[in-house]
């Protein structure tokens, strides 16, 4: 059990990570979207639509890869009838529930910092 909620806190960190890195990276082209007249509303509601997409993306390819290794693991136990196979709906739901909260907490806290910036200094700004 203490494996489970090993691999879910890494999860977690790591979606948290990937949707702070990607609104972080793009402070300059944020800023310059601001200073061409774009609304914080509007700018909130692009990130509000790249993180429902990239929620999407990783649930699809969660959820499919997860059950092909679901079914192959009922395959190899098939001979002791002891399991019929049923796609778990409910965990599903689950996991798509704490996907999309992660992902929206994590954006919230990104667009936190990107708010408290100058909108100058983050377009003088060089990434190399």
């Amino acid at each position: 059990m203490h494996l489970y909620g090993l691999i879910s806190l890494f999860s977690v960190v790591n979606i948290f990570n990937i949707i702070t890195s990607s609104i972080l990276l793009r402070k300059r082209e944020i800023a310059e979207l601001k200073s061409l007249g774009m609304s914080n509303k509007q700018i909130n509601k692009m990130l509000y639509f790249e993180c429902v997409f990239y929620g999407l993306d990783a649930i699809v390819y969660g959820t499919l890869i997860s059950l092909v290794i679901l079914y192959i693991m009922y395959l190899a136990m098939i001979d002791t009838k002891l399991y019929l196979f049923s796609i778990p709906f409910a965990n599903i739901l689950i996991s798509v529930m704490v996907v999309y909260i992660v992902i929206f907490i994590s954006m919230k806290i990104a667009k936190r910092k990107i708010y408290k910036g100058n909108i100058i200094d983050e377009i003088k700004e060089e990434n190399i």
